[in-house]
């Protein structure tokens, strides 16, 4: 059963309501979000893109600028080498637009996810070399990449390195390749005042430098809504200036007389994705789609679409990045399916750490199946793949154990390996896989309440409390993601009307609740695990049938997230847990 946990703070939230005239409880939602100043809430409640920092703060940034500005005129080759995600692909074609918007020759060369892995490679550098190329520039890469950096400066390659990775550091010492410029956020010493940018961000900041310089503000709608895309699908906190971004790009990709990408426009028509486009349509639809590119063909389809002038073309280029994603979506499935049965023949409460060889699974949906399985047992996972040569696996974590350090304690049974807290990679011989899965086990260091996921709620409040006012106001926090997720509230002892079963797989409940005497709408929409599981746990294994079956009335405390439904104008109630 998952732990609920409150939000706790204190604050005058009448003078907060007064201020700007909402109701008491979006005023201590807004608190809850971290906002403590007036300046910090109306940052938040109003991201007007000018209120985003100067890019020449952020250091190396006006050297990288000047850098490339002189590239540009000076008629030289330039060669954008990104990554194969939708970060390092939206990064490029910032990249590539904005230097063609300016004057410039630029092309790109996306790696192969497993032809060439992630990140520049010296051989890189030979290849741009070859064909002629007098600048590099990086995106959503590079910080590491010591070697290509050098091998720039050895064939005389003006090197640009834009990235938003952390720093290496050895023995407490950073290792800053010798590019030219560097332009990072996370690098020591850099002063901009928000880190958090992803690739994109960095790259759409540095293409902003350059035309600020004209005073001229025309990149903004051809460039900004790629710089949101990559922000959302990237998974960087959405506050600050990443709020910024995000907020007013999708409103330009929602204007189809704003955003005149071809390419994009007949991905969100293939989609079906029209009028407001959302966060939650980007990163659940259309970002999977540009991603499926990298991870089963070539990432250098996504900027094929996203270059492609001609409409019938573009059509076309999309609806295969659509079928794509399908194909990775089955492929995953069928993943998901066998690790699960793996899991049933071992005890999961004595095995605080999953590692599952699934020898058929594709390399580039492992961290995708690492994450799924994550979620469904909350335990750190590790998912690994028959590779060319030995064994290739991704991980994914839960708060409280870091998985790069879990795997340097038994980096002698690894080929390679890197990651960070809450995601890694590596590779192993196959002979070393059961020591590697014992020692990942022994050396664990999460307690056994470590283990029991953690749920975050907002406010307990009646469901007679939730008005449309405020139903209305919690619109305002919009775009929703990583570190701004919808409110959540919660409740006591609502009665369980009536149950409703339906949607493709009959896995959506419409329900019927009572509380404190009124009867109110709700939706699950994962109810064998939500609603089911959990009156089963209180009544009985049989309670959740005999509820789907008519024989109604019991009471549960809910999790519950308000929202209008679009169809019929009224307050509807999205349960999320229950217990």
């Amino acid at each position: 059963m998952k732990r609920w946990v409150s939000k706790r703070c204190n604050a005058d939230f009448s003078k907060i309501a007064s201020h700007y005239n909402i109701t008491e409880i979006f005023a201590e939602i807004l608190v809850k979000r971290g906002l403590y100043t007036w300046e910090a809430m109306d940052k938040y409640l109003f991201p007007d893109i000018g209120m985003m920092y100067p890019p020449e703060l952020m250091k190396g940034l006006k050297k990288a600028g000047q850098l490339l500005s002189d590239s540009i005129k000076q008629g030289k080759k330039i060669r954008v080498i990104g990554d194969y995600d939708v970060d390092g692909i939206m990064s490029s074609y910032i990249l590539i637009k904005g230097i063609a918007m300016l004057g410039g020759d630029a092309d790109y060369r996306i790696p192969h996810r497993v032809k060439d892995g992630y990140g520049i490679r010296s051989y890189m550098v030979d290849e741009a070399y070859s064909d002629g190329i007098k600048t590099i520039i990086t995106c959503d890469n590079g910080i590491s990449a010591v070697d290509a950096a050098l091998r720039a400066k050895e064939l005389g390659i003006t090197y640009i390195l834009t990235d938003h990775h952390e720093v290496p550091a050895e023995n407490g010492v950073y290792i800053i390749p010798e590019a030219d410029a560097v332009a990072d956020p996370k690098q020591p010493e850099c002063n901009y005042p928000f880190s958090q940018l992803c690739g994109a961000g960095v790259a759409y900041k540095l293409i902003s430098y350059i035309f600020e310089q004209n005073n001229d503000k025309y990149y903004i709608e051809e460039l900004l809504p790629f710089a949101a895309i990559a922000t959302v699908c990237d998974i960087v906190p959405l506050a600050d200036e990443n709020r910024i971004i995000v907020n007013n790009g999708l409103k330009m990709l929602s204007d189809r007389n704003i955003m005149k990408n071809k390419g994009m426009a007949a991905l969100l028509d293939e989609l079906q994705i029209s009028g407001k486009v959302s966060s939650g349509s980007i990163g659940f639809k259309a970002g999977p789609c540009i991603n499926a590119a990298g991870r089963l063909s070539d990432a250098s389809r996504g900027m094929e679409l996203l270059l492609e002038e001609d409409k019938d073309k573009a059509a076309k280029l999309a609806h295969e990045l659509v079928m794509l994603n399908e194909e990775r979506k089955d492929m995953t499935a069928e993943a998901e399916t066998e690790a699960d049965l793996q899991i049933k023949d071992i005890n999961i409460h004595q095995i605080p750490v999953l590692v599952v060889y699934l020898k058929n699974c594709h390399e580039s949906v492992a961290g995708i199946v690492a994450g799924r399985v994550r979620e469904k047992y909350y335990r750190p996972v590790y998912i690994l793949t028959k590779a060319g040569r030995g064994l290739k696996g991704s991980g994914r974590s839960i708060p409280g154990y870091h998985m790069q350090s879990e795997l340097m304690k038994c980096k002698d049974l690894l080929t390679e390996f890197g990651g960070h807290a809450m995601a890694a990679g590596f590779s192993l011989p196959e002979e070393n896989l059961e020591k590697f899965r014992e020692t990942l086990n022994m050396q664990c260091p999460l307690k056994p309440e470590e283990m029991i996921e953690k749920v975050v709620f907002d406010k307990e409040v009646k469901l007679a409390d939730v008005s449309m006012e405020l139903a209305e106001q919690l619109k305002w926090l919009e775009p929703f993601g990583e570190s701004n997720e919808k409110a959540v509230f919660a409740k006591r002892g609502v009665i369980v009307k009536s149950v409703y079963m339906c949607g493709r797989e009959n896995q959506i409940a419409r329900l019927k609740i009572e509380d404190e005497g009124k009867v109110f709408d709700a939706v699950d929409f994962n109810a064998e695990q939500c609603m089911g599981s959990a009156l089963c746990a209180r009544y009985g294994k049989n309670a959740w049938e005999e509820a789907k079956s008519g024989k109604c009335g019991q009471s549960i405390d809910i999790l519950y997230v308000p929202d209008i439904n679009g169809m019929y104008g009224n307050i509807q109630f999205k349960i999320i847990d229950c217990r």
